[in-house]
């Protein structure tokens, strides 16, 4: 056997002596612990009980040529957007989306954002994305909010490429960010019983409007 050099290290020398820097020395885990439960408190408390934190409070929409948006950011522009689409119109186009046999790209959209209001977001995904695979800007901006406020930059970035390559502006087709209520309708969980959940052996559960729900749509975003 060849007799190793005197200053031969092991694998296990040189693995004794590895550090990694710490980033996030300055890093204050305490404040950031306690804004994730406030954060959380404020989402999960019933709408009439929530209050309006002014910081929270935005009149311009995020635009996506600026880098992707904090979490808290990007979920109150969300929530703007889905009050916006709720408009006086919703009823019409979720009423199209059922009689076209779930195939109209508007009515899908209003139909993605009443979920997300819900606290379906897998169910809301799934709508935004068929809405934006078919076109629609609005729902490919609700994607790109969506993948930032759950931290997922990457797929936040490709939905931001594809709003830049057809120039999008929020506020021309989005409406203006001030006038978006503050707060959900009251008694979202009211719409479940008018939805059905068909199970797909490759995509999965998929949500589905019965007829019933345009009335009570009609019913949730009268106060709005």
């Amino acid at each position: 056997m060849t007799p190793q050099p005197p200053d031969h290290r092991t694998i296990d020398d040189l693995l004794a002596k590895a550090r990694t820097r710490n980033r996030y020395a300055t890093y204050n885990m305490a404040a950031a612990e306690a804004r994730l439960r406030a954060r959380q408190a404020a989402r999960h408390r019933p709408p009439r009980q929530r209050h309006t934190d002014t910081a929270l409070v935005h009149t311009e929409w995020t635009p996506p040529a600026n880098t992707t948006p904090d979490a808290d950011r990007a979920w109150w522009d969300l929530n703007a957007i889905c009050l916006l689409v709720l408009g006086p119109d919703a009823d019409d186009h979720l009423a199209d989306f059922i009689a076209s046999q779930y195939a109209d790209k508007a009515g899908a959209l209003v139909f993605a954002c009443l979920l997300h209001l819900a606290d379906d977001s897998s169910g809301a995904r799934f709508w935004w994305r068929f809405a934006a695979g078919a076109g629609h800007q609005v729902a490919e901006y609700c994607l790109f909010l969506e993948h930032a406020h759950s931290g997922e930059y990457h797929d936040a970035d490709y939905w931001r490429t594809q709003l830049l390559r057809q120039h999008f502006e929020p506020t021309f087709l989005c409406g203006d960010r001030s006038t978006a209520p503050l707060l959900s309708p009251p008694c979202m969980e009211q719409i479940h019983p008018h939805i059905s959940r068909e199970h797909h052996s490759e995509i999965g559960t998929i949500p589905l409007p019965h007829p019933t729900l345009v009335a009570q749509l009609r019913n949730l975003t009268s106060p709005l």
